[in-house]
């Protein structure tokens, strides 16, 4: 009789000692075993095009200077290129509008990377064993405590004011911008005053690290 095969799992994390702890935590349960670790979304994109895996467990926000390759812009390309593959995302993310996002995005997990190892492995069991999704306890927390409407899918910003955001993180003049989009400058300056507002930041700089930080660069 053949022998069942281990879970293949590949972790994306670019800090050495949170990526030992989960490697750990998930090598002891029977079952799984973790195959890779990467440092970077790019990585991780690599290695998923080069070999079959069951479960990817990444981190949201991966310091590595390249917002297509991070952020809501990575978990998007996981889930286009590997529909089948679950997904569990590990993050210390602190905007609630980018988590509902997140967790609308058809990824099979999130957990708080402030929680217990517990959670990792509870996460994994779930999703591989009972093949249903799984948030852990301070996400789920968080999802119920959020403005009426946004879990479901209402967003803090129009798509409008988002896409101007995301031109202007991307280096676009609000001329350009208005061109690009065939509005007015002065309803493009309105739109990105208006998002700045609800996000409560102040200066450009802060306005496209925001879009850096969360995926939408």
């Amino acid at each position: 009789m053949n022998a069942i095969r281990d879970f293949r799992i590949v972790i994306a994390d670019d800090h050495p000692v949170i990526r030992h702890a989960i490697i750990h935590a998930l090598n002891e349960l029977p079952g799984f075993t973790v195959d890779a670790a990467v440092k970077s979304g790019g990585e991780l994109l690599g290695l998923l095009s080069k070999s079959h895996w069951d479960l990817v467990i990444t981190d949201f926000t991966m310091d590595t200077g390249k917002s297509d390759t991070d952020g809501l812009s990575l978990i998007s390309q996981l889930r286009r290129q590997y529909p089948d593959i679950p997904i569990v995302v590990f993050t210390m993310l602190n905007n609630d509008d980018v988590l509902a996002r997140l967790s609308r995005s058809g990824i099979a997990g999130i957990v708080d990377k402030c929680e217990g190892v517990e959670e990792f492995r509870t996460a994994a069991r779930e999703v591989m064993h009972q093949r249903r999704p799984y948030f852990s306890e301070k996400i789920r927390a968080r999802l119920q405590q959020l403005p009426d409407g946004m879990e479901s899918g209402k967003s803090v910003l129009t798509k409008k004011e988002l896409e101007v955001i995301r031109l202007f993180a991307a280096g676009a003049t609000l001329t350009e911008i208005a061109h690009h989009v065939n509005r007015s400058i002065s309803t493009i300056a309105t739109q990105k005053s208006t998002a700045m507002k609800k996000l409560f930041l102040r200066t450009n700089a802060d306005l496209v690290k925001y879009a850096q930080d969360n995926g939408l660069a």
